[in-house]
């Protein structure tokens, strides 16, 4: 029973049906991830259900409790508002490795709590309900309401209007709302931390890090080193230490996160699995490609013994290691994960989720990389319907799959189709993060390919040059992203008869992936390889 001592505790006077709901939620989803169902059978795992929750309610009366089963929508609210709370956004463990932004979205147990909000509630209460429905422009409607009535306080309505940009995929404008928190409440925790997320998302790196540091340091002082909200913030810190290229610092950031959780958690736990394979990344970023996969396969099998072969999780590892086997030309195996982990999602979330858009991508790269056009075409034109019907025509997670399919189209000598595809990837992100975040400068550097590729070079040259002042900005002169931009303008120059300016960028860029990434790397070798063509 030690594995419900937390929901015990819970229940104090009365059972209340908010936390009745989740309790029964909560051990429903614990079952599953310990594959419960399938070792004592479906009716057995309802006798067992439904004797803890006796057994619990017992407990409760024998304490001198009522049992009454009612709705305080207070409780409801707050629970409903710490699970719209970005921090449960963080920077993140678990995040899928691929070259997209994560869908954020409001949670499945935040639409559960939305739903028992009535509708009479105050609007403080709708707008959080409509925020976790989706429903951005009801949710502003009912804040303005709760900011004439003064219901709360002004940062907590700033807060939620932020969270209300955030999760429509408005990044600018949730940047602002949590300027004005952040003014109104600057050693808010919650706040602090909910905003440096934002401005990572947004690539303001320079005024994410020390609200990083600011939260990290609070997170000491309230409990400690070793515990995981601490690591959560350190976690946090060393991402974008690593977007930043600073490797050195945020190498020993991400493997004490990795020693905390497992010390706090056990050895088996889910976050675990997750500061490992952030580990990963930052050991794929610098050419460590076996001690990587070891990490890789590691964090898949702990998600594996902990939460069952089916958990989307799993998924998300199985993701994580194909990308890498993907990446080391080992295809047959990657493909295999690939598959399994778009079956798991499809099971778990149902054939239109996010999850299996991303899942379809990861998969129809792989098939591009294998010159497999036809295979790989149906499976971007569904990524792209999912996203749109679930996000919206003008979310950054369309023009993420609008580029992709973009792509795939260059390839296959459809250029005039992918123009326009590529076009409306740039409006959108352009929209959605302002004119220079790095996500903007992929854009940049795609459509400049195209225009390079059919000999529009005059179009071509202003976008890259301004991909690679974007990235110089974003991540410093030394950033392999820097790198790229200069051997796309190096190429562009070179064939408009300009090696003299051509080869010294070239040659910067090939400084720069042997400083960062090594000079075996495969990034580092074709490179060279233009470098020496253009002699």
């Amino acid at each position: 029973m030690k594995m419900y001592g937390k929901n015990v505790k819970i229940l104090k006077s009365s059972i209340n049906i908010a936390t009745f709901s989740e309790l029964v939620m909560d051990i429903i989803a614990r079952y599953k991830r310990l594959n419960i169902w399938n070792k004592i059978g479906f009716w057995g795992a309802v006798s067992s259900i439904v004797g803890i929750l006796i057994a619990i309610v017992f407990f409760c009366v024998s304490q001198g409790g009522t049992y009454e089963i009612r709705g305080d929508l207070s409780q409801i609210v707050e629970m409903l508002r710490e699970e719209l709370s970005i921090k449960n956004e963080q920077v993140v463990f678990l995040q899928r490795q691929v070259t997209r932004l994560g869908a954020l979205t409001p949670s499945e147990r935040a639409r559960r709590l939305a739903k028992q909000v009535p509708d009479d509630a105050r609007p403080y209460a709708l707008a959080l309900k409509a925020i976790a429905q989706k429903r951005f422009e009801d949710a502003h409607r009912f804040l303005d309401e709760a900011q004439e009535q003064k219901e709360t306080e002004l940062a907590e309505i700033y807060r939620a209007r932020g969270e209300t940009e955030f999760y429509a995929g408005n990044y600018v404008n949730a940047e602002g709302w949590y300027k004005k928190a952040i003014y109104l409440a600057p050693d808010d925790h919650v706040t602090c931390l909910e905003a440096s997320i934002v401005f990572f998302y947004n690539a303001k790196y320079e005024d994410a890090e020390p609200l990083m540091r600011r939260t990290l340091e609070i997170d000491e002082r309230s409990y400690g080193e070793d515990h995981p909200n601490f690591a959560r913030d350190l976690n946090n810190l060393a991402e974008l230490l690593r977007k930043t290229n600073r490797f050195d610092e945020a190498e020993p950031m991400y493997r004490r996160v990795a020693e905390i959780v497992e010390k706090s958690l056990g050895p088996y736990h889910p976050k675990v699995a997750g500061a490992y394979n952030n580990l990963a990344l930052l050991l794929v970023a610098t050419n460590r490609l076996e001690e990587a996969e070891s990490k890789y396969r590691l964090a898949l099998a702990i998600c594996e013994k902990s939460l069952g072969p089916d958990d989307p999780n799993v998924a998300t590892c199985l993701n994580n290691m194909a990308g890498l086997l993907s990446e080391t030309s080992r295809f047959a195996e990657a493909e295999l994960m690939y598959r399994r982990a778009l079956s798991i999602d499809e099971k778990s979330f149902g054939p239109e989720h996010p999850n299996v858009a991303n899942d379809l991508n990861n998969l129809a790269v792989l098939l591009r990389k294998t010159n497999r056009f036809d295979e790989a075409e149906p499976m971007y034109r569904r990524a792209l319907a999912i996203d749109e019907n679930f996000f919206g025509l003008d979310h950054p997670k369309v023009a993420v799959a609008l580029n992709n399919l973009a792509e795939l189209l260059r390839d296959t000598l459809r250029s005039a189709k992918a123009e326009p595809m590529y076009r409306r990837a740039l409006m959108i992100h352009e929209k959605s993060f302002g004119p220079d975040h790095p996500n903007v400068a992929i854009c940049l550097n795609n459509l400049g390919e195209l225009l390079r590729d059919t000999s529009r070079f005059e179009e071509a040259e202003p976008m890259y040059r301004r991909a690679l002042q974007i990235d110089e900005k974003s991540f410093g002169p030394e950033h392999p992203n820097v790198a790229r931009g200069l051997n796309n303008l190096a190429l562009l120059l070179a064939s408009t008869n300009r090696l003299a300016d051509a080869e010294p960028l070239m040659r910067r860029a090939l400084n720069i992936l042997e400083n960062s990434l090594g000079p075996d790397h495969s990034k580092t070798q074709k490179v060279r390889k233009n470098l020496e063509l253009l002699k």
